[in-house]
């Protein structure tokens, strides 16, 4: 975790840790244009408390196809 400003913000693997998914299924989303997301200096993604809260309902309204 690192900050910007007064931001915690988390890199793509912390996230993937934090929501139990792995980098390359983050990566997935990102490229779909699911998930938006900020991105720092060196223009990798970045991650607030804020954006993973909101993944991660979002995540619960999918429905599993049967």
């Amino acid at each position: 975790m690192k900050k910007i400003g007064k931001l915690k913000v988390y890199s793509v693997t912390e996230t993937a840790k934090i929501l139990g998914v792995s980098r390359q299924g983050i990566y997935h989303w990102l490229k779909k244009g699911w998930v938006k997301v900020k991105r720092d200096f060196r223009n990798l993604p970045v991650f607030t408390e804020e954006d993973i809260k909101k993944i991660n309902e979002w995540r619960n309204t999918l429905r599993v196809a049967k």
